[in-house]
């Protein structure tokens, strides 16, 4: 069972988009300031809202044996698509 929304197909899960995310030395960057990362799409969570996984290698945090990246949530106008996604 899902905890995740019916997707609409726009963007599906385990796509590739880019979304803005911080990866700055500043704690609190200005948001029209923060890069876009690529991120791969792990559900849509409403309307027009999706749970992204954030694909940086230096951004991952190891322990306790597992890798544990960074996720964020993202509405259609904070995400581009990447490569041959639909």
């Amino acid at each position: 069972m899902s905890l995740y929304a019916t997707n609409d197909g726009r963007y599906p899960e385990d796509s590739t988009v880019r979304t803005p995310y911080p990866l700055t030395d500043d704690p609190i960057p200005p948001y029209d300031e923060w890069p876009w990362l690529p991120g791969t799409v792990l559900g849509q969570c409403g309307p027009d809202e999706w749970h992204i996984r954030i694909d940086v290698p230096e951004l991952i945090e190891h322990g306790d044996g597992y890798d544990w990246s960074p996720a964020c949530f993202r509405n259609s106008c904070e995400l581009r698509r990447i490569g041959g996604n639909r």
